[in-house]
C-alpha cells in the first residue's frame, strides 16, 4: 500500500512539473513587472511594463475589469472575459526579446474583435504574455505575468 502511494505521488509530481513550467513560460531568465497604473485616454489605454526575455516574437496584453473597478477573483479565472464588464487587449504591440531589460509602454484598446466596455478608475486584472510561433499548434509561451494593476480613467 505504501509503495503504491509513493509511486502515485512520484507520477503526480512528474506530471505537475510541465504544467508549472508552462505557466511560468519556457524562458528561465524572463521577468516582467507592471510599472505604474493603466492610463486611460479615451478609446485607448497605456501600461508601462519592465520586462526581460531571451526569446519571443509576439506579445498579448490584456486588462479586464468589473463595472465599478473593484478587484474580483472571478476575473482571474480562465474565460472570465465573458463576465467582465470591460475587456481591452492588444496583440499589435512590438516586443523586444534580446535578454536585456526594457521598460516599454504598451497600448491596449477595443480594436480587436470581442472587446467591450469602458475601463474605469479602480483595478484591472492584467495579463502580459510573450510567445513565439506562427500558429496555435506551434506557439510556445516564453513569458507570462499576471496581476492587479491600478486604472486611472
Amino acid at each position: 500500500m505504501k509503495r503504491a502511494f509513493c509511486i502515485a505521488a512520484v507520477v503526480a509530481a512528474a506530471l505537475a512539473i510541465p504544467v508549472v513550467a508552462a505557466a511560468a513560460g519556457t524562458d528561465p531568465t524572463a521577468r516582467a513587472s507592471f510599472v505604474g497604473p493603466i492610463q486611460v485616454n479615451g478609446a485607448k489605454a497605456t501600461l508601462k511594463v519592465r520586462y526581460r526575455c531571451s526569446s519571443g516574437q509576439n506579445l498579448w496584453v490584456s486588462a479586464k475589469e468589473t463595472a465599478r473597478g473593484y478587484s474580483a477573483t472571478k476575473l482571474m479565472k480562465e474565460g472570465s472575459s465573458r463576465t467582465a464588464a470591460a475587456w481591452w487587449d492588444s496583440h499589435r504591440n512590438r516586443v523586444r526579446c534580446d535578454g536585456k531589460f526594457h521598460a516599454t509602454t504598451f497600448t491596449i484598446d477595443k480594436v480587436e474583435k470581442g472587446k467591450k466596455g469602458a475601463l474605469v478608475d479602480g483595478s484591472a486584472w492584467v495579463q502580459f504574455c510573450v510567445t513565439y510561433g506562427h500558429t496555435e499548434a506551434d506557439t510556445v509561451l516564453t513569458l507570462s505575468k499576471s496581476g492587479w494593476v491600478r486604472v486611472n480613467a
